[in-house]
Order: C-alpha cells, then structure tokens, then sequence
C-alpha cells in the first residue's frame, strides 16, 4: 500500500490518512471516540472529492 497521507493531525483530536492499492484509495478518519476507513475506486474518488470541494465553497461563501 502506497502511502499519500500519512495519518496527520487535523484538530486536537482527529486523525485523517490516505492511501493507495490495487487501482483504489483509501482514506481513514478517525478520532478519540471513533474511526472509520473507506475504500474508493478512482471514480468514486473524483466524486468524492468534487462533493467536499462544493461543500467547502458552500461554506465559505455563507460565512
């Protein structure tokens, strides 16, 4: 497995990672209370992706 992000720190107490292997990623959030690892394919990435990115434009623009 191809590490992209290693699990780095992104509050006080959340955690996100990613990687890749075998044509998928995978991203893995997790927190002091819960963790959770979803595998996508390319594709599904990419949607993943536009969706956070139309979600982060969102909220910029009503704060």
């Amino acid at each position: 497995m191809k590490t992209i992000i290693d699990e780095r720190k992104i509050g006080e107490k959340l955690t996100v990672g990613v990687q890749a292997e075998a044509g998928e990623v995978g991203l893995f959030v997790a927190s002091e209370d819960v963790s959770t690892s979803c595998a996508f394919y390319p594709e599904e990435w990419e949607k993943f992706v536009e969706a956070v990115n139309e979600a982060d434009a969102r909220i910029r623009k009503d704060t």
